[in-house]
């Protein structure tokens, strides 16, 4: 696929090292060994090339980084502190930054990953696990952006992490928050303690911890379609399997390589044919 060349382009281009951090390895995979995280995913230089492709899909869907109402709440052009709660790769920091040369960036997340030798001196990615403390004071950001946790968090992290987003977003500022529903491996994540169904109650846990949602814009990936978006998913959900694969084959009872690989391979062949195979819901508000 070009879309996956492009996206290899972009990474070698731009990054330069990557630390080990908390990790164990199964299948010749790297994870988090973090005991606060349910995450499912690697942290590996391949997954970390995913989330870079898996960053445009999304901004392809909603046209932008943010959604429209934001923008009248955030100085973004006159200069804005702006924080990306479990920034991976950096890839939307760093699209951010040359969009928004006058803003500063803060990325946390909770392992060290790859980071990119073009990142400007106005991007600073640290350490930091919001199912605790972040290391930064309240009232900090003029935005706050957080999303893709559905696999990270355990459901009764949810309020927490969420609480700590607010905390840190100065009166005013906004929190927007994005994330996915899918129907492939509902019944595995409750068996984790997650909540598949985070993305709905978006908005009533913000309202919960003090802010006025100002929008709610929720999108169906229809996979059926033949557009650059349904295809830029398609590439991504081909990857986000594999990377699974070392902790979900169990539950699916895919013992060796060969099960695995016709198990994907009937996957990605069938997706074109979901239709509305699954959702994101994005919720902004202004922290009162």
């Amino acid at each position: 696929m070009k879309y996956s060349e492009d996206v290899k382009s972009y990474s070698s281009s731009s990054k330069k090292s990557s630390s080990a951090g908390i990790t164990t390895t199964i299948s010749g995979r790297d994870f988090h060994s973090n005991e606060s995280s349910a995450y499912w995913l690697p942290k590996d230089e391949e997954e970390q090339d995913r989330l870079i492709g898996q960053h445009f899909a999304i901004k392809e869907v909603y046209e932008g980084n943010f959604l429209s109402e934001v923008k009248n709440h955030v100085p973004f052009t006159t200069g804005a502190r702006v924080c990306d709660i479990g920034c991976g790769a950096g890839a939307w920091l760093m699209d951010m930054a040359m969009e928004y040369p006058n803003c500063t960036f803060e990325g946390v997340d909770m392992v060290d990953v790859d980071k990119f030798e073009a990142m400007p001196s106005r991007i600073n990615i640290t350490y930091g696990d919001v199912t605790d403390k972040l290391d930064f004071p309240d009232s900090a950001f003029d935005f706050v952006h957080m999303r893709l946790f559905v696999l990270a968090l355990r459901e009764d992290d949810w309020d927490h992490a969420i609480r700590e987003a607010v905390r840190i977003t100065k009166p005013g500022g906004v929190i927007q928050l994005l994330e996915y529903y899918f129907t492939v491996i509902i019944d595995n994540m409750a068996a984790r303690g997650q909540d598949p169904y985070i993305g709905p109650k978006q908005p009533r846990l913000l309202q919960q911890a003090g802010c006025e949602v100002i929008q709610i814009d929720n999108r169906v990936i229809d996979m059926s379609k033949n557009t650059p978006a349904a295809r830029k998913f398609l590439w991504n959900w081909e990857r986000v399997l594999k990377s699974m694969m070392p902790i979900l084959s169990p539950h699916l009872g895919l013992n060796d390589q060969n099960e695995q690989q016709t198990f994907m391979k009937e996957v990605i062949q069938g997706l074109p044919t979901c239709g509305n195979f699954y959702w994101m819901y994005t919720a902004a508000a202004q922290k009162l």
